[in-house]
């Protein structure tokens, strides 16, 4: 059975969660054996750009940070790459 957390739709077939030292969760894709901060079931609830975004959403595998020193900046983890704000 997929592991869920907090009542949340069920991670699909063979992937898992778990958190790096930080606490910060990570899935895993057992089925290709790779690691990855982006949330599978986000495909089924992000917009998939920037276009389809209503406010201040951001699309499937943008994530908002905040570092004291510089502000608030955007990760797109599916580039890798940071854009500060």
């Amino acid at each position: 059975m997929p592991r869920k957390r907090n009542g949340e739709i069920p991670l699909p077939e063979g992937w898992d969660f778990a958190q790096d030292y930080d606490g910060k969760v990570y899935f895993i894709d057992h089925n290709t054996k790779k690691t990855t901060w982006i949330d599978p079931r986000d495909r089924f609830t992000k917009p998939q750009s920037f276009a389809d975004c209503i406010g201040n959403e951001l699309p499937l595998g943008w994530e908002e940070a905040f570092d004291p020193h510089i502000g608030v900046y955007y990760i797109n983890h599916v580039s890798r790459n940071c854009v500060t704000g």
